[in-house]
């Protein structure tokens, strides 16, 4: 426990210094202040607008963070030949590997909490709308991108860090459509394409369970029972998907 904790500290102050973080979070936070410009072409709609465009970027933008400083998250280790003096102490590629996540996992909170509180307060000041399902919508987007960024660390086991940053993105987008996967079956009766249906549901993510931001910008309301149900499974795939980057890593031959 004391090791992953050294190790995911260490790995808290590296990628908090990062200076490409800190051009991304800038960004992030220019493109929800660009929010504001949209939100005024629209007929009474500022806050809504504001609310949208402000929530996909922190997504986008959250994304961009996690998969690609969790793509690199291992496979820098490697390169750098790190590894060695690691495993030369009382540390093993589980403990490597989740302390290495958890480190990552509280960056990310950071930034994409840094970027709701900014969208929360700007939508507040300029549209007067101090909406709090603003921040409850950010916390869920967080555990989206938190679940995708352990894919993406399982892929850095055994793939480059531009492989595992790309597939954690295909898994994203997959997960968004996942619960669309299901309705295949409506097409056929085939038992064969309803099987793999099935299996399809079940291996990606399904993160589009809990969006809240259709809630926040008035197309519907959160099942908060459905939703924590979710979540438990999303934790689950999360812990199912470091276990296997685990298992992985210590098969690997330094």
């Amino acid at each position: 426990m004391k090791s992953s904790f050294a190790i995911a500290l260490n790995t808290f102050k590296e990628t908090i210094r990062d200076r490409v973080l800190s051009v991304i979070v800038v960004f992030a936070l220019a493109m929800i202040v660009a929010s504001l410009w949209l939100a005024t072409i629209s007929l009474e709609q500022q806050a809504r607008m504001m609310k949208d465009f402000g929530l996909t970027a922190v997504t986008l933008f959250g994304l961009v963070v996690a998969v690609f400083a969790a793509g690199n998250l291992v496979r820098k280790e490697l390169e750098k030949r790190t590894v060695f003096f690691i495993f030369s102490k009382p540390v093993g590629p589980a403990q490597f590997i989740v302390g290495k996540f958890f480190g990552l996992a509280l960056t990310v909170f950071l930034v994409v909490l840094g970027m709701g509180v900014f969208l929360f307060v700007v939508t507040w000041l300029v549209a007067g709308d101090a909406a709090g399902s603003v921040l409850l919508a950010t916390l869920l987007i967080y555990f989206q991108v938190v679940v995708v960024m352990a894919v993406t660390v399982f892929f850095s086991t055994f793939a480059s860090a531009i492989l595992s940053s790309v597939l954690g993105v295909c898994v994203f987008i997959a997960g968004q459509l996942s619960h669309n996967v299901l309705s295949l079956t409506r097409l056929g009766e085939g038992e064969v394409l309803k099987a793999l249906s099935w299996v399809v549901f079940i291996a990606i993510p399904n993160l589009a369970a809990v969006d809240a931001k259709p809630s926040v910008v008035g197309e519907g309301s959160i099942a908060w029972g459905q939703t924590a149900l979710w979540l438990g499974y999303l934790i689950a795939y999360m812990i199912v998907a470091l276990l296997a980057a685990s298992w992985v890593f210590r098969r690997k031959e330094f």
